[in-house]
């Protein structure tokens, strides 16, 4: 077994909160933030706050393709162990 169901899960829920929890505080940043002006140096920095946030949010979203193809080998591993018959 590649990974238990247990900590399958466990991993999936932390990645759910962690990927919500950055979606509402990019969201409250772009509340806060001014209007972009082009002139303003501090407008690109809070842009630059948000595209990371938003690039961070990309990382955790490949996260959670790894962790479903992780699931699948597991399937996979199973259905080979079963397709074998039992140990002797």
């Amino acid at each position: 077994m590649i990974i238990d169901r247990e900590t399958f899960t466990d991993i999936a829920k932390h990645l759910e909160a962690a990927s919500e929890g950055l979606l509402s505080a990019a969201t409250g940043v772009a509340g806060l933030c001014p209007e972009i002006d082009p002139g303003e140096p501090n407008s690109f920095k809070w842009l630059g706050l948000i595209e990371s946030m938003v690039s961070v949010n990309g990382e955790i979203t490949a996260l959670e393709t790894v962790l479903r193809a992780v699931l699948e080998a597991n399937r996979e591993e199973v259905a080979a162990a079963r397709a074998a018959g039992p140990s002797s």
